[in-house]
């Protein structure tokens, strides 16, 4: 059960950081707000590192 549930919390880290990169892509993009272009830089910026360790961590006793 331990390895399924890390598994899973892995798996939804990893969505998430996806997630955040099109958002931050999304927010950069948009017209309508000036200041969107600097949130949309971060938030892609943090996704993007947040991706580098979610691929890094180990999926479970099989990898």
């Amino acid at each position: 059960m331990g390895v399924s549930v890390q598994r899973s919390r892995g798996a939804r880290f990893d969505r998430l950081t996806l997630v955040g990169m099109g958002l931050g892509v999304a927010i950069l993009l948009q017209p309508w707000w000036s200041g969107g272009f600097r949130v949309g830089f971060f938030v892609t910026l943090a996704s993007t590192l947040a991706q580098i360790v979610a691929a890094h961590l180990p999926r479970g006793a099989d990898e």
